[in-house]
């Protein structure tokens, strides 16, 4: 074999480009022809080392070592056409089979010293994820939404790519080429440039919303979903970069406490077993208050059948008098946490009743009935604990800060001015809000100053406030309130207490799905990079929640991590026919491990993901 320079024209414009093919000689009965084996593209490599490239893909393809070329340069693009050969040549001279398959003894001459392993991929995780994809029919929705099948492969690699290994689009690309088995499973997409990646998170965003309809429905069917509580919530995820094409992209509150960032924020919509709903993505200073109405109308836009009846729980940050108010209107029902105490004095904590108790850990409730709705003053152990640890601390930061300053009013090179002081001041109650609310702090300006400006402080006085003992007995308490008088104590608290399920939605996309930081510059990019981890969240909860069915109740990491292990490789080996030596290529996966096949038992899964292929390089 040898390569050939092909030049070709554009008809209209006429544009010529060079290409390079691998070629071979072979006897027709029209005499001898050139045959094309692989068309290598335009690769950069100078004239003088094309007989240097056939020459190493031959060797390569005949497992002479001897032959390799040194030039690092020569032998990655050789490694790339021998996998590019030898998958041309599985699709064609071999018929997939699984392992469960009846296969016909085949006894041959084996070069033992001649066997390779080789182009060993991931293959675990991708089946797992791929059969799930498989199952929620995502495939025929796109193909029903006129999504091309060469971007259906690409966005479910994006998919599995960031379930399996969470990162952006670029390094997806590098992971579906030279890490994982996807493209197996899959299908090879006709063109795999990183461009094409791009171009199809593009498609996938511009059906955002069928494809969340569809995934609703799909879900509610498969796991028969009772769809009575509705979870809200927000986070944001913080961007790399100025972002001066984003107009969404704002500088607000950082839950990671990013400043120095622009965030996007993501609002989310789940039932009761963590099943995402509906998702929708505002700009980074958005305020929680304001997205409730407007992410209920869009999810009843996509259900209507979730329309009325249902009850929504939600944290004191949205949980505003105007947002319940709109929530009565459209006859929803609530369950939130309350702002403020309700009424509640600290006398009612010593008449409370336990509704759970474990060990050292209770659960004390006070009901308090009025104008249709309940109020619940719930109280824990484990919560009493945590408040007091953190009012401690930040009472000792806080005393130590103050006698700081103070102390530095008499020593030199300290700050002194009144104004300089009071800011000061200002910013210590706002860094410490839980010891700032239990004490007066007051700056003692001096009696006689030359002009306002070079006004000093001469005393801070710090006293503790007389209602200060009442905080520290609400230590470890919350108000709930609800709508939903038919409930008793347990029942709202229980109910109430479901609302980790969207902290644990949220948890996951932050820490396996790659949510944070997005590197996107533009609008359009970075909201699909967004859906896309929304997308795959959607396949991780069915395998946990599938999993924690079978009583496994592990994270998605750890399943993931496991099931790495389950490979397809390539086992290349020598066989003598007659007098002729042939090198031989068995493409297959690695025998599934005791762990491997209790999670595909739970999933319902074969465990033969794959069958053989095996085929001769000549």
């Amino acid at each position: 074999m040898y390569i050939k320079k092909v030049n070709k024209q554009n008809a209209p414009g006429k544009k010529s480009y060079e290409y390079l093919h691998l070629v071979e000689n072979v006897r027709t009965d029209k005499g001898p022809r050139q045959r094309l084996i692989l068309n290598l593209g335009a690769l950069d490599i100078p004239q003088d080392k094309y007989k240097e490239l056939a020459n190493c893909i031959e060797a390569m393809l005949s497992g002479q070592k001897s032959l390799f070329s040194p030039d690092p340069k020569i032998a990655r693009y050789a490694q790339k056409a021998v996998r590019s050969i030898l998958v041309k040549k599985s699709n064609e001279e071999s018929l997939p089979k699984t392992l469960d398959t009846p296969t016909v003894t085949d006894y041959q001459h084996i070069d033992a010293a001649s066997i390779e392993a080789s182009e060993s991929r991931s293959l675990g995780p991708e089946y797992v994820c791929h059969s799930i994809w498989k199952e929620l029919g995502l495939n025929q929705l796109l193909l029903s939404e006129g999504v091309t099948p060469q971007n259906q492969m690409l966005i479910e690699t994006l998919v599995l790519g960031r379930l399996i290994f969470p990162a952006s689009e670029r390094q997806t690309w590098q992971w579906a080429e030279h890490r994982s088995a996807a493209y197996e499973l899959i299908g090879s997409p006709v063109k795999r440039s990183l461009n094409s990646f791009y171009r199809a998170t593009d498609v996938l965003f511009e059906h955002k919303d069928s494809i969340e309809a569809h995934l609703s429905k799909t879900e509610k069917e498969i796991f028969t979903l009772s769809e009575t509580l509705c979870f809200f919530d927000l986070t944001n995820t913080h961007f790399e970069g100025q972002v001066l094409g984003n107009p969404k992209a704002k500088f607000g509150r950082s839950k990671q406490k990013r400043t120095d960032c622009r965030l996007l924020t993501l609002a989310l919509i789940i039932d009761e077993l963590g099943f995402v709903k509906y998702s929708r993505l505002y700009p980074g200073n958005q305020q929680e208050t304001k997205t409730l109405a407007e992410m209920i109308e869009s999810l009843v836009g996509l259900r209507p059948d979730l329309a009325k009846n249902r009850t929504v729980i939600m944290d004191a940050g949205i949980a505003t008098e105007d947002n319940l108010a709109y929530l009565r209107k459209n006859r929803f029902h609530y369950i939130v946490v309350n702002r403020g105490k309700g009424g509640f004095q600290p006398a009612d904590i010593n008449n409370m009743t336990v509704i759970r108790q474990e060990d050292e850990f209770k659960i004390e409730v006070k009901r308090k009935d009025q104008d249709g709705e309940v109020l619940l003053l719930c109280r824990s152990t484990g919560r009493v604990a945590k408040d007091k640890g953190i009012r401690g601390r930040q009472e000792q930061l806080f005393l130590e800060r103050l006698e700081y300053y103070r102390n530095g009013l008499l020593k030199k090179g300290h700050t002194k001015l009144y104004g300089k002081v009071v800011e000061m001041i200002g910013r210590l109650r706002e860094k410490y809000p839980r010891a700032s609310k239990l004490y007066d702090v007051q700056v003692v300006p001096e009696k006689q100053a030359v002009s306002l400006k070079s006004l000093k402080a001469t005393d801070i006085i710090c006293k503790k406030r007389s209602g200060a003992d009442q905080h520290e007995a609400f230590e470890g308490c919350y108000v709930l309130r609800t709508d939903r008088v038919d409930l008793n104590d347990k029942e709202i608290w229980q109910t109430y207490m479901m609302l980790t399920r969207i902290e644990r939605a949220f948890r996951s996309l932050k820490s396996s799905l790659g949510l944070r930081p997005n590197f996107h510059q533009t609008e359009q990019r970075a909201d699909a990079h967004l859906f896309i981890s929304v997308l795959a969240y959607h396949i991780l909860h069915i395998i946990e929640h599938r999993l924690r069915q079978h009583g496994d109740h592990r994270c998605w990491q750890t399943i993931c991590a496991n099931l790495s292990t389950h490979q397809r490789l390539t086992i290349e080996y020598n066989v003598k026919e007659q007098q002729e030596i042939q090198r031989c290529h068995l493409r297959l996966c690695s025998r599934p491990e005791p762990d491997h096949q209790l999670i595909y038992h739970c999933l319902g899964l074969s465990g033969n993901p794959l069958g053989r292929r095996t085929y001769a390089a000549k």
